[in-house]
């Protein structure tokens, strides 16, 4: 079966069978998002126990930006690194590496009993973090393009869960019991990540073609479906040197995703989005409202794992990426638009005198829900999807160390930011870069929704490239056994 026949065919029917195994063996990589979102999240609660006068480890107001920021300092380090390692040792290994890491980091901050104790820590989460790249790989690599729509559209869902459960677990209980928690659960989960197929599309490039269609199969795919997928994969390799070369860099199925998705993160983290996720509950003590700011936090939480786990899942499964980033943006620019105009006209009143308390809390609650339907979720996942084959995974990492790189920036100038602007002025500031992002949905990102990974690296090439037709697999190169059953 050649490309051209699949072009003219509907895609295969995907079995039970089929889903509950390519979920069994993708819930690492999605539960890596949990993980992940914790991380992220931790700062939010953690600061304000350590700044209580009892506390054990008390910190400074600098040393805060560092706790805060840390937690994703050393995420682009292991996005770059982990990318080409994956590429030679495999995508399970790096899913495994990401657990028994994480687990680490989560474990020496529960025993902290000094601030660099907590820094170390971070650390070694933020690394963790930056491994989250193998997991985006994997799952665009394991999935059907159905299957990848359908189940990309629920890992913010399960990484705004991560945050719901920092916010819960870590707000009302002693921050070092709750670190503990979350180390315990990394590794618990390291043992059933051992059980999940390597990628097929890894295999298969590394020359294992058996092992390729094994893991097929064990993943639930019908004889036809593995047949397809192979030839796909021929597809994607037979034209490559064996002898890898860094001009490949230059090729446009390489830099124009990247360029693109680097100026995607830069909107995405501009618009103070990451922000308010690592210092949700002092930036909600900030807006001056009389609510309690750990409620109010958890409330945003709440909203963000519903808005993920409904509307979230339906744009990112459903809609085009275009229109959810430009339908995103736009949303999330009225809601600062709003709030900072508020915010300014009730800039001198005390909290409890200001007219209708609850508008800017229902303005950020609509922006944490616009953000989950695009601008904080697609340029993630996007990263796993754009890039060919044979840097798939180092580009990945690539444009992760941007985005992280980029969060790290925006986290650690929070304060200055907001000591320079105030608070009014730093909500107009980040409402710039998010009107400027539907402008750059319409105009310049590409659309990967509903296609393959060889029709998104085709739609980077120049024009006249792109409409040639692409090379035919002969049906004697696919002489594969698929009667067997995978193990």
């Amino acid at each position: 079966m050649t490309v051209e026949d699949d072009k003219g065919e509907e895609e295969e029917k995907t079995s039970w069978r089929c889903w509950l195994r390519t979920l069994f063996a993708g819930s690492g990589a999605m539960l890596a998002f949990v993980f992940t979102g914790m991380v992220e999240a931790q700062s939010a609660v953690l600061l304000p126990q350590l700044k209580d006068k009892d506390s054990r480890i008390p910190v400074t107001p600098e040393e805060e930006t560092w706790i805060a920021s840390l937690g994703i300092l050393t995420s682009p380090i292991s996005a770059i690194i982990s990318g080409p390692i994956v590429d030679m040792i495999g995508r399970k290994k790096g899913l495994q590496f990401f657990y028994v890491n994480i687990g680490v980091g989560f474990g020496i901050i529960a025993c902290a009993t000094e601030v660099w104790h907590l820094y170390v820590g971070r650390i070694i989460c933020a690394f963790a973090v930056g491994l989250e790249v193998v997991a985006v790989v994997y799952l665009a690599e394991i999935c059907t393009k159905k299957q990848r729509s359908a189940i990309f559209s629920v890992m913010f869902t399960l990484a705004a869960t991560g945050v719901l459960l920092t916010y819960v677990v870590g707000g009302y209980l002693p921050w070092n019991i709750a670190s503990g928690i979350f180390s315990l659960a990394c590794f618990a989960y390291l043992i059933i990540q051992s059980l999940a197929p390597e990628s097929p599309a890894w295999l298969f490039k590394t020359g294992r073609i058996e092992a390729s269609i094994r893991s097929l199969q064990r993943l639930g795919r019908s004889n036809s479906g593995v047949l397809r997928e192979v030839d796909l994969l021929k597809l994607s390799t037979q034209e490559k040197t064996e002898k890898f070369e860094f001009r490949i860099f230059l090729q446009p199925t390489v830099w124009k995703p990247f360029l693109i998705l680097s100026i995607y993160h830069f909107l995405a983290t501009a618009s103070g989005a990451y922000d308010i996720m690592a210092y949700t509950v002092e930036f909600i003590a900030a807006l001056g409202t009389s609510y309690d700011p750990l409620a109010a936090s958890i409330l945003l939480s709440v909203i963000r794992v519903i808005v993920n786990a409904t509307a979230g899942i339906y744009f990112i499964g459903s809609v085009s990426r275009r229109l959810a980033t430009a339908l995103s943006a736009l949303l999330m620019t009225i809601s600062l638009l709003g709030t900072g105009l508020y915010s300014y006209v009730y800039r001198e009143a005390a909290p409890g005198s200001k007219p209708h308390e609850w508008v800017p809390i229902a303005l950020m609650i609509l922006n944490i829900g616009a953000g989950a339907i695009g601008v904080t979720s697609l340029p993630w996942l996007m990263s796993g999807e754009m890039f060919p084959l044979e840097v798939r995974g180092a580009m990945t990492g690539a444009a992760f160390v941007i985005g992280s790189g980029f969060m790290f920036l925006f986290i650690k100038i929070y304060y200055i930011m907001l000591e320079g602007l105030q608070m009014w002025g730093l909500l107009l500031a980040w409402a710039v870069p998010s009107a400027v992002a539907v402008a750059f949905a319409v105009w310049i990102l590409p659309e990967t929704q509903g296609k393959t990974l060889y029709e998104i690296e085709r739609g980077f090439l120049p024009q006249g490239e792109r409409m040639r037709e692409p090379p035919q697999v002969a049906p004697e190169q696919i002489e594969i056994d698929v009667t067997k059953n995978g193990t």
